[in-house]
């Protein structure tokens, strides 16, 4: 059992997995870049509630542990299901000389192993930043802070064993209805931003103006106030770190948590039991949809199967599709803050400049994922080849469904934009030829990367290489950037002459897109045949 559990923690997190160095590296930078963004939000939103509302440190500290600990009971919900009752490798490791119950067991220690280290990475930073900025670092904190990274997945731990139950039984009613689970997921994320948005607003107008309303001052007072009671597990946690009722968090933490995890076990290895006798003896095939012959033809027939690639794997559906869907609301949002930082600190007259700018970005997050379109076919890209349809063309069809997919998203976004007048109608006519040129280049600028570097490894569940979209999204950064600098720059630098702005953006992105078409006119065909079937 041991010998499993050290394989199964060495394949995640051991140094000599299967990655490429590149994506070691890229991985690592994004990540590096994620932690310092949210350690700022950590130490700004810290220095502003101390300076605004009456709250001790102890009192605050239990804001950013209940966060923590959302956070890790998601991801402890999401371990639970994949490791217990829907583990892709079932088949696999049945064979394995274990029981049952040493496999269940071993999952759930796996699953807490995980969660231990989540909790250092995440506990450890923020409670540094935090202790910095409200003064409040001794050696009695930092011995509390190691020693809550303990404990800290414990309550994560206990309710993930019985939400994921429920959680995993509405999965399997809604696993075929992708449409449904698509439309939670936009209203999920799209609350999440809205709420980002709203504690990133507050911020602003603090630093901005040195004071909020007295609405917000009051909302934020009495969120604080009511986490720090007796039902709040991260009250707990904060007495165990500042040595304030440390017995009474370090009982409560370790008596409830264990009580839950015995219940929940209780519970969990009977359905355990059930379901992996379930898969073992082929009960999931039953559910299978077998595919009929049509009369489509050729072209038609590769449409139907992007279109199907994208609405039933999970990466396209949620984190493409459904970004895209939702890249109107979040582009409103995104200018109003930008626009009010802005004018502010650069003055009137940049709301094109922060438009294209956010624009840019979100194309560039959709667009990024046609770096996969041939990664997603996988063991089965063999098949590509035997199509009697010349690649080029196979390639083409693909990169089109991605550039009209991430078309809608500009047209809606523009038309809101428009309708708020946060721009004019020449500049909405500037903003879509621009971002229609851009969309078009990152397309085809993902498919000849993914032509150079296809990752057709087999891959869990059929989900996307993550790499080739990684590196994509950094590259319409990295344009973005520029569409930014010109469009609030130059017309301060050169004032009345607007139409030259326009000019420089629309010849940025239209060399931008000429040059990847012509490569991807002239090398796909070579590269595709390159390619080991």
């Amino acid at each position: 059992m041991f010998n499993f559990i050290r394989l199964q923690l060495k394949l995640k997190w051991g140094l000599n997995r299967n990655n490429s160095k590149i994506n070691a590296m890229v991985t690592a930078f994004i990540a590096l870049i994620a932690v310092a963004v949210v350690l700022a939000l950590v130490g700004c939103l810290s220095f502003v509630l101390k300076n605004s509302i009456l709250v001790s440190a102890k009192n605050l500290s239990v804001l950013f542990i209940t966060i923590i600990m959302i956070i890790l009971t998601v991801v402890a919900i999401g371990m639970q299901i994949n490791r217990l009752y829907n583990p892709g490798d079932l088949n696999i490791t049945a064979r394995f000389p274990l029981s049952p119950i040493k496999m269940f067991i071993s999952c759930l220690i796996l699953n807490y192993i995980d969660l231990l280290i989540y909790s250092a990475i995440l506990l450890m930073p923020i409670m540094l930043v935090f202790g910095l900025t409200m003064h409040c670092i001794t050696a009695a904190y930092i011995f509390g802070t190691i020693l809550s990274v303990i404990l800290l997945p414990v309550a994560p731990f206990a309710l993930s064993i019985l939400i994921a139950i429920p959680i995993m039984y509405l999965s399997s009613l809604l696993k075929r209805q992708n449409i449904i689970k698509i439309i939670l997921f936009i209203v999920v994320l799209v609350a999440l931003f809205i709420a980002y948005y709203h504690i990133l607003n507050a911020l602003a107008k603090f630093f901005i103006h040195r004071n909020w309303e007295e609405g917000t001052l009051e909302i934020w007072q009495n969120l604080i106030t009511s986490l720090n009671g007796y039902y709040n597990p991260a009250y707990y946690l904060s007495n165990i770190i500042f040595f304030d009722k440390f017995w009474l968090g370090l009982g409560a933490t370790l008596g409830v948590g264990l009580l839950f995890v015995g219940i929940g076990v209780l519970i969990a290895k009977m359905v355990y039991t059930k379901i992996r006798t379930k898969v073992l003896d082929g009960g999931d095939d039953v559910y299978k949809r077998y595919s009929k012959l049509d009369n489509n033809n050729c072209y038609t027939a590769i449409l139907k199967h992007t279109i199907n690639e994208i609405v039933q794997t999970k990466t396209y559906s949620f984190f493409y599709l459904g970004v895209a869907i939702s890249t109107p609301v979040m582009v409103f949002f995104c200018n109003r803050l930008i626009t009010l930082i802005g004018n502010a600190q650069i003055g009137l007259g940049i709301n094109f400049g922060v438009s294209i700018m956010v624009v840019s970005v979100f194309m560039a997050m959709i667009s990024s994922f046609a770096a996969t379109i041939l990664s997603i076919e996988g063991k089965n890209f063999y098949i590509t080849k035997m199509v009697p349809v010349n690649y080029r063309k196979q390639l083409l069809i693909k990169g089109v469904v991605n550039v009209v997919v991430s078309i809608g998203a500009l047209i809606i976004s523009a038309i809101v934009l428009a309708c708020l007048k946060f721009i004019n109608i020449n500049e909405v006519t500037v903003l879509l030829i621009s971002q229609i040129l851009f969309v078009i280049g990152l397309v085809f600028n993902g498919i000849n990367l993914n032509l150079v570097n296809p990752n057709l490894k087999p891959k869990a569940n059929g989900e996307a290489e993550e790499i080739n979209v990684t590196i994509m999204f950094i590259i319409g950064l990295i344009l973005a950037s520029i569409f930014s600098v010109v469009g609030l720059v130059l017309p301060r630098v050169i004032e009345g002459y607007k139409w030259l702005t326009y000019l420089i953006i629309i010849a940025i992105a239209f060399i931008y897109s000429l040059i990847n078409l012509l490569i991807f006119w002239f090398a796909a065909n070579k590269r595709y045949m390159k390619i080991e079937a």
